[in-house]
């Protein structure tokens, strides 16, 4: 039996919450502080009556999701369902394509042929999204080799989309899911070319909205004792001693931090370089209520025309002349996340440049006009982004180097023998998989210290 151990929880989003039911589950008295409401970007919002989920839109890899829930002990509780038209019909300046490609479709040959480049991979991607990298361990040396097999000898998502020869129009919107990792094509790691056909259909949310994971995440933890303490900023970490904004200081046996490195490293009075051009991008997410239901599929995406002028802009630091655009339509309901350099900016809907953005959404889909008829509106701009994360707003935190990103990444989950981290600082690349993942990753490697 494990000692038991007092933990600090720095930080309450979804990588903090389902790392501390872990932990709590073996007998550990854990405590979370979180800087203002759980949940991280996952939060709910109220728009003109109408309650949104923020942060992540999609439920892809539920197996993920299933190995957490095995490791607690626990049965599915989220009830997930198909998300109509699966990633949703790709706008690219080539015509429009749904992806999955349906089998009625010209292009639907090719997509068939991209499928199968990436299959051998498929039943080692859970094992690769939730096993540390570590060589000497055969589960991800068999898993690392399959991916290796895939994608060598391209670094890249666009050197491997380019390899493949495809259709412009295949090529574009696949080389948009390069953004999953919050970077360019071409300097994404190229298993995030291979994102659309290793998910395929299965892209869900749950039955309740994506809100419904962070309620089971808060009630898994309460479940098992832990303290999770909301708007309780940390002022300061010095060894396992916390300073808390009113001044209180709490002492604990092992610190844990779910918040990105550069927050946690100013927190520890160090100075961390991170000039934009290391930067992933940033976001600026418009909630909107409608009088009646968006006459447009559940989910579309507009992506930027020229992924060169895009990657050039955002390396600069300034905004593009035309950017990606994920679009979700539920009812009345509208949400349109727009990519933008991480500068932290405190954009608004009322700026010229999203007004241009908002104005190309419609023009896309052939509606010019909807957002005129909004009852309500209501942004999280990348200065919101960067209150509690990567500065500027870094949705991904710091940018790495193809090689360094997504399950590949030697990455610090131990800074010290009582300070670790968890979280998409830590675990490069987006959405729930790489979060819960790296939560997996640690929760084992901490086990096997006993802890």
């Amino acid at each position: 039996m494990a000692e038991t151990r007092d933990i600090g929880v720095l930080g309450g989003g979804v990588a903090g919450l389902a790392l501390s039911a872990l932990l709590a589950a073996r007998g550990h008295h854990v405590t979370v502080y979180e800087l203002g409401r759980a949940g991280g970007k996952l939060r709910r919002i109220q728009v003109g009556g109408l309650t949104f989920d923020t942060g992540p839109s999609l439920f892809t890899f539920p197996e993920v999701w299933q190995t957490y829930l095995a490791r607690l002990h626990e049965a599915d509780p989220l009830a997930l369902t198909p998300l109509p038209g699966g990633f949703g019909v790709h706008h690219t300046p080539f015509g429009a394509l749904p992806l999955p490609v349906p089998p009625d479709h010209l292009l639907y040959a090719e997509w068939q042929r991209y499928v199968e480049a990436a299959a051998p991979l498929r039943p080692h991607l859970t094992a690769l999204l939730t096993t540390p990298p570590r060589l000497r361990d055969p589960v991800f040396r068999t898993a690392s080799h399959s991916l290796f097999r895939v994608t060598a000898p391209h670094l890249s998502a666009q050197q491997w989309l380019r390899s493949r020869s495809l259709p412009a129009r295949l090529l574009h919107a696949l080389s948009t899911h390069a953004l999953n990792a919050g970077l360019a094509p071409q300097d994404a790691p190229a298993l995030y070319a291979l994102i659309p056909a290793l998910v395929g259909h299965d892209v869900f949310r749950p039955t309740a909205g994506m809100g419904a994971l962070l309620d089971h995440l808060v009630a898994f933890g309460r479940a098992r004792g832990v303290c999770l303490r909301e708007d309780t900023p940390v002022a300061r970490v010095r060894k396992q001693a916390v300073t808390l904004g009113g001044g209180e200081t709490a002492h604990h046996d092992l610190l844990i931090s779910a918040m990105d490195p550069a927050r946690l490293a100013v927190l520890r009075g160090e100075k961390m370089r991170s000039p934009v051009a290391r930067r992933t991008v940033g976001g600026l997410a418009v909630y909107a209520a409608l009088p009646a239901p968006a006459p447009w599929p559940a989910t579309s995406v507009v992506p930027p025309s020229n992924f060169g002028a895009f990657r050039r802009a955002v390396r600069a630091g300034a905004l593009p002349p035309d950017t990606l655009s994920l679009i979700h339509a539920d009812g009345p309901r509208l949400a349109i996340l727009l990519t933008v350099p991480a500068m932290g900016e405190d954009l608004t809907p009322e700026h010229p440049w999203v007004q241009a953005q908002l104005a190309r959404v419609e023009r896309t889909l052939g509606s010019p006009g909807v957002l005129k008829t909004v009852l309500d509106m209501r942004a999280l701009s990348p200065a919101h982004y960067a209150l509690g994360g990567h500065p500027g707003g870094a949705l991904y935190g710091a940018a790495l180097a193809p090689w360094r990103g997504g399950p590949l990444h030697p990455q610090p989950y131990r800074l010290k023998d009582r300070l670790w981290q968890v979280g998409t600082g830590v675990h490069p690349g987006g959405g729930l998989p790489a979060v819960l993942g790296g939560v997996l990753m640690v929760d084992r490697l901490l086990q096997e210290r006993g802890i």
